[in-house]
């Protein structure tokens, strides 16, 4: 009886070293974009400094991983600057999606040629805690900053 119980004790550490082993081999291959962006754009070809663009993305999503996600601006004075973040309530579903975003453009950009970018961190599986998410980053989206227009006397 002892045996069999040695036997049985070791089939079970066995299999569970299999399946440890299948399971990591998974995630250390787990490299592929969870996003693919298919065509972004600005829905204007110009903004003033503090003033707010609408943004288009059309993306195709492979599945759903938690994710973060941080916004830049880089002005015609090659200074990037953080755009806050939005918070999107939405139930993300996989597959084709067209959405729209407004940015407000911080008052000290430069005015300029700029560009707007996202740059996406996904979390897919625990390994990723570990050794990096995968990023994904947005093509650029170029518009032109004007400055502010000067509020008019009376």
């Amino acid at each position: 009886m002892k045996r069999f119980l040695t036997k049985l004790f070791a089939a079970f550490v066995g299999a569970l070293a299999v399946v440890g082993s299948v399971n990591l081999g998974i995630w250390v291959t787990d490299t592929d974009a969870p996003i693919e962006y298919e065509n972004v754009r600005a829905l204007a070809d110009s903004v003033e400094q503090g003033g707010t663009i609408e943004v288009e993305f059309s993306v195709f999503r492979k599945r759903i991983c938690p994710l973060v996600a941080k916004r830049w601006l880089l002005d015609a004075n090659k200074e990037r600057h953080s755009i806050p973040q939005y918070t999107a309530g939405l139930k993300l579903l996989a597959g084709r999606e067209t959405y729209r975003r407004s940015i407000t453009i911080p008052p000290a950009a430069a005015p300029g040629p700029a560009e707007y970018s996202v740059t996406l961190d996904y979390i897919c599986n625990p390994l990723h805690n570990l050794v990096g998410p995968i990023r994904v980053v947005s093509p650029g989206i170029r518009f032109t900053i004007l400055p502010a227009s000067k509020p008019q006397s009376s």
